[in-house]
């Protein structure tokens, strides 16, 4: 019988690595780097901040952790799991949207209550994925709906950063494409097909994502109705995407997520700040 209590001392122990490199953010000076380069012809300055270098050696941090509390699992061990780097998605940018989000917090308490919640969120993102590891675990369906909602909530997150931070939009629809495609391979990653297509759907959905912050880069819209509209999209793509991949794609089904996306739409461009 497989053992469906995750390893919490390793995940102790991950957490509270993620947590101390992102204090250090306060402490540690790195130095701004900057890179020019000719894109399209057309000359492009990028300036790779200390915060950023930090943010990624933190999510390698995650995604390494998470992949060693992974391979703890009884499945991994007897050679039943092809693919973990699927579990580490999660972990990586919750960590990021982390990083990044934290050191803006308005005051200490703000910020204490961040971090306070990130531990709680990182520590439970982990447990919830190796629960997820098998779907005869009596806890299955309720670690994939808490992993599917963080994810949304991921996203959200992550859109309204990028939208945010006002970069040309060769960078914004860049990461943008890299963002949602890994987020949508972690809503897709049980569908009964081979993960060469399901990494091409999810592919699909980051290229459809990435072209349209580049076309919501011209338009002088809210932070948070841009990351809203981009999150409904992320939510019918992936949707669509997750349909088709269990072949239960039908007319209906489409009405239902055009119905949605409508609504949404409608519902952001009328309430939103």
């Amino acid at each position: 019988m497989h053992r469906t209590t995750p390893p919490y001392d390793q995940i102790s122990v991950l957490t509270s690595l993620i947590l101390i490199g992102i204090v250090l953010f306060l402490v540690v000076h790195v130095p701004t780097w900057t890179l020019a380069t000719m894109p399209l012809g057309s000359p492009l300055a990028l300036h790779v901040s200390g915060n950023w270098l930090v943010a990624l050696i933190l999510v390698g941090l995650a995604c390494t952790g998470t992949d060693s509390v992974i391979r703890c699992h009884p499945r991994s061990q007897a050679g039943e799991l092809p693919y973990t780097f699927v579990f580490w998605i999660l972990p990586g940018l919750v960590t990021l949207l982390a990083a990044l989000l934290l050191p803006r917090a308005p005051s200490t308490p703000y910020w204490l209550m961040g971090l306070a919640t990130t531990a709680a969120l990182i520590s439970l993102v982990v447990a919830a994925e190796y629960r997820a590891v098998d779907p005869t675990d009596p806890a299955y369906r309720l670690a994939r709906l808490g992993l599917n909602l963080t994810t949304y909530l991921t996203a959200l997150g992550l859109f309204i950063v990028i939208y945010a931070s006002k970069l040309r939009s060769l960078i914004t629809a860049t990461v943008t494409l890299a963002c949602a495609s890994l987020l949508a391979l972690d809503l897709l990653r049980d569908a009964p097909q081979p993960m060469r297509r399901r990494i091409l759907y999810a592919l699909i959905v980051g290229l459809l994502l990435g072209e349209s912050v580049w076309a919501l880069n011209y338009w002088q819209g809210s932070n948070f109705t841009v990351g809203g509209l981009l999150l409904l999209l992320f939510y019918i793509a992936t949707g669509v995407a997750q349909q088709h991949l269990q072949e239960n794609l039908t007319r209906r089904t489409l009405i239902e997520f055009a119905a949605v996306g409508a609504i949404g739409a409608i519902i952001l461009l009328r309430y939103s700040p």
